[in-house]
């Protein structure tokens, strides 16, 4: 897999795109600035973007060669990222140490998946947020990106069982258009999340 993901990174070309995706910006805006976790962050659009607003952010991903490419971007951004090479497996953070976790187009089979977005919620400080937006399941068959795999993609009712014990603020499956880099173009069935750890 690690090898896969090196292949798709390894150009100059930013396969995502250099600015963040349009719902993770737009929610993220509407937030003081504290520490976030950026998992499966790619070439870092998103990581960078949130560094630029002042967040003290934190990022990984599989790929060494996406790895490079978000720290060359976060360089000419002057500005810094805490980015590790690592699977969603084997990372480690403190318990409640996350004011806002983004998952931005972060598949995974139905196990893996649901055991992560059960590790995001014990990472989470409470107050704090899951932004998420990924395909969903009619997503399937489109050309404009995502896993070819339906057990790969989002519906409401499993995100509402992977997220339980969350307030959920809103829930939205859309159809849209994408303009994000070379891989994600073109009309597209999305799910959009915002949830919010209780505080007690």
């Amino acid at each position: 897999m690690k090898a896969n993901w090196n292949n798709r990174y390894d150009s100059k070309e930013y396969q995502y795109g250099l600015e963040p995706n349009d719902f993770f910006k737009k929610q993220i805006q509407l937030l003081a600035a504290g520490r976030m976790l950026v998992p499966a962050a790619g070439e870092g659009r998103d990581a960078v973007f949130a560094a630029q607003l002042g967040w003290e952010t934190h990022a990984f991903d599989s790929s060494d060669s996406a790895q490079g490419k978000a720290n060359k971007l976060a360089g000419e951004r002057s500005v810094n990222l805490h980015y590790e090479c690592i699977d969603a497996a084997s990372v480690r953070y403190p318990l409640e140490s996350f004011d806002v976790i983004a998952l931005v187009y972060f598949h995974q089979m139905p196990m893996e998946r649901y055991k992560f977005h059960q590790q995001c919620i014990k990472w989470l400080k409470p107050g704090g947020k899951i932004i998420l937006e990924g395909f969903h399941k009619k997503q399937l068959g489109l050309a404009s990106g995502g896993p070819k795999i339906l057990d790969m993609l989002f519906d409401k009712e499993e995100l509402s069982q992977d997220f339980e014990g969350l307030r959920i603020e809103s829930m939205e499956e859309k159809e849209c258009i994408l303009n994000e880099g070379p891989l994600h173009q073109g009309k597209a069935f999305v799910i959009d999340l915002v949830a919010t750890k209780p505080l007690a």
